[in-house]
């Protein structure tokens, strides 16, 4: 499969945002094959101090941006982390959500961020549900951003049939070095190639923080079973953009292996020793 992760820089209004983003995808489509999944990274749009401004309506501008992009140059492709306010039984509750829209701009589902960070807890609710896309002759997850920091929801992801986890990713400078050992963790722990793109630009908080992109594809060495040989490609510590052509068939077989190697933690007894 042909991937790509697009990290645009923030600029500090919505329509150069838009405007690099899109020329960011025309530069890919001129330079390499048609992608058959492009990502983007959690945050691509500027952060407005008063955190109450920076949600949309349930399907607003961004989510209708991403979706024209998708038709106009037929590309399937990934939304990043929208921060959305939805409706539900007359109460307004806030989401980070992931929308996956096919090359005709048709929306196929959302992922809503099931592990929230920080702040996050206090603006917005859980996702609830995981689900597995299918794309082709293979099924993925999408993971947004923390959602890869824990062991749960990449495996239930792979366990349930996903090929490749994809996750819109905001990691600022200092916490390149720990992300960088989770994909890897991931990766190897359920024999899964992974995608994350990371943003770039500065976001202004409680104090500033910076991004440096250098967005991640892994994937797996075709050849022995164990080790496993993990390919690792980086994009830069800047705007652009990172591709590949991933091999998802081979890591089926490293994957049902590791599997079934895994013991049902019921039948671990834990003993505490005074």
């Amino acid at each position: 499969m042909h991937v790509a992760c697009v990290q645009p820089k923030i600029f500090p209004t919505r329509e150069e945002c838009y405007l690099q983003l899109e020329a960011l995808i025309k530069e890919l489509l001129e330079e390499h094959q048609k992608p058959d999944i492009i990502c983007l990274p959690e945050r691509w749009v500027p952060l407005n101090l008063d955190i109450e401004k920076n949600f949309q309506l349930e399907r607003g501008p961004d989510y209708l941006f991403i979706k024209e992009l998708a038709k106009k140059y037929k590309i399937n492709i990934l939304s990043g982390a929208i921060w959305e306010k939805r409706i539900e039984k007359q109460d307004e509750k806030n989401y980070i959500t992931c929308y996956f829209f096919d090359s005709k701009g048709e929306e196929i589902g959302r992922q809503d961020k099931i592990h929230l960070y920080t702040y996050e807890l206090k603006y917005f609710q859980p996702g609830k549900e995981l689900k597995i896309f299918k794309f082709k002759n293979y099924s993925f997850a999408i993971l947004i951003c923390f959602d890869m920091a824990f062991y749960e929801t990449p495996r239930l992801a792979a366990e349930n049939g996903a090929d490749l986890l994809i996750s819109p990713t905001q990691i600022r400078e200092e916490g390149l070095y720990n992300w960088n050992i989770y994909l890897q963790a991931r990766a190897l722990e359920n024999r899964i190639p992974v995608m994350a793109c990371n943003t770039v630009g500065t976001i202004k908080l409680q104090n500033i923080r910076k991004f440096l992109g250098k967005s991640k594809i892994i994937s797996f060495e075709n050849g022995a079973i164990t080790p496993s040989k993990l390919i690792i490609k980086e994009g830069p510590p800047n705007s652009g953009y990172i591709y590949d052509n991933i091999d998802l068939i081979f890591p089926r077989k490293l994957r049902k292996y590791r599997l079934k190697e895994k013991i049902d933690e019921k039948n671990i007894k834990i003993l505490k020793l005074s």
